[in-house]
Order: C-alpha cells, then structure tokens, then sequence
C-alpha cells in the first residue's frame, strides 16, 4: 500500500521543487526577467481562466488539430503509396528527400506568398512539419508487411487497393502510430512559430503582445500553458494508441 502510494506521489516531487525553487528565486532576485511563480499563476488566472482562451487558446487548437490532421492523412497515403509500390518510391524519392530535408521553419514566407497571413498559412505550416515524420514510418511500416502475406492475398483475387487496404495497412499500423507520436510536439512547435508572423490571435500571437508590453510574468503564463498542453495532448493520444493497438492485437 504505502509503496503504491509513494510510485503515485513521486512523479510530483520535482514539479513541486521546482515550483518553490522558481517562487524563491524569483521573489529574492534582483532580475526583472524572473517573476515568482504565484505572479505567474495570477497572470494565468486574469488572462486563461476565460477571455484569452476563448481568444487566443480555442483558434490555436483550431489550427492545430486541423494542420495535425492534413498532414498526418497526407503523410498515410503517400507513406502507403511508397512502401506498398517500388516503382512510386523510384519516381517520387528524390523529391521527397529534398523536401524532407528542409525545416519547416524556412518553408514559412513560401507558405506566407501561397495563403497570405491567414489561417490557410498556419494551417499548412502544421501540416508540412507533420507531414513527414508520418509519411517516413508509414512507408516503412508498410515495407515492413510480409511479401507471403501480400501473395495470398493476390491469390485469392484482392485488388491491389484491397491488398494495401486489408494487409499491407494493418502490418503498418505500429509504425504509423509511432509517426503520429512523433507529429504531435512538431504540430505544436509550428502552431506557435506560425502566429508570431503577422497573427490576430493565437497563443503565439499572445507570447509576441505580451513581450512588447513586457509583461514577463504574462509570458511565462503563455509558456506553462503551452506546457500543459504538450504533456494533454501527449497523455491523451497514449491512452488512445493504447486502447486502438491493444484492441487491434485481439482482432
């Protein structure tokens, strides 16, 4: 019992110090750039308990969800497309390469000419950044997929759509998930880097008004949401990749 008790609590510890070392240092430093906690959490309290989360906290995941999901459903048919057929890999290799070695980040003023400064170039920022990481595992995942199993199915007449569809999928599911793990904290990333240029809300918009009125401790606030998004959004899609894989082993 107690040792249960103490798996439970230990995870807790380091936050907690970390909350009384920052409330210290921040109350006994001479530095205005480190307010103490308790200012952070009333920053948080006037600011995200209603009028910037409808504002700025709802668009950003409005942005983030649907980028996450372009990229992501993108990255599945092109990954599946690649693994599942030699001939589509030789053609498109070389391009992809090219386009999967550069960041995200620099692809901005080229998304910025296509969509203007709207949602459309948040939106597909998101999307580019997740899009690979999703694709590579994919198409691994489906190279993955053994050759035997892939020749009964065409011996019992499964159209090459049926094929990727009923067996080559399947086998890659583990990898594709891992994909999409890993496109979380890149979609992010990118939400926030996307609505420092030239935004009308979002959280990354609330970092940039908040550093020109230089209110710190309500950029520290931005930053802890942020935080707990990440480790949200992260928890929830465990728990979902748990479930979906553990029921998936049963079928």
């Amino acid at each position: 019992m107690r040792s249960a008790l103490t798996t439970r609590l230990l995870p807790w510890v380091a936050p907690l110090l970390v909350l009384v070392v920052w409330e210290y240092a921040g109350r006994h430093t001479t530095s205005i750039y480190l307010p103490p906690a308790s200012e952070v959490a009333k920053a948080l309290r006037d600011d995200w308990m209603w009028e910037h989360t409808t504002q700025d906290l709802l668009p950003s995941l409005r942005r983030f969800a649907l980028g996450y999901v372009a990229g992501s459903a993108l990255g599945i048919v092109v990954g599946l497309a690649i693994g599942s057929s030699r001939r589509v890999a030789q053609y498109t290799g070389p391009t992809l390469e090219f386009l999967r070695a550069l960041p995200a980040v620099a692809v901005m003023p080229v998304a910025i000419l296509l969509f203007g400064l709207g949602d459309g170039m948040r939106i597909s920022i998101i999307a580019f950044g997740v899009l690979f990481p999703v694709l590579v595992n994919t198409a691994s995942g489906a190279r993955s997929c053994r050759q035997e199993r892939i020749d009964v199915a065409e011996i019992f007449g499964l159209s090459r759509i049926e094929v990727i569809r009923r067996v080559i999928l399947p086998s890659a599911v583990p990898m594709i998930s891992a994909g999409l793990r890993v496109g979380l904290p890149i979609a992010l990333i990118m939400m926030v880097v996307s609505e420092l240029v030239g935004g009308k809300n979002g959280i990354g918009f609330y970092l940039t008004q908040a550093q020109s009125l230089f209110d710190i401790a309500g950029m520290f606030s931005a930053l802890v949401i942020l935080g707990v998004l990440g480790n949200l959004i992260n928890w929830l899609y465990v728990r979902i990749e748990t479930r979906q894989l553990h029921w998936g082993a049963h079928l």
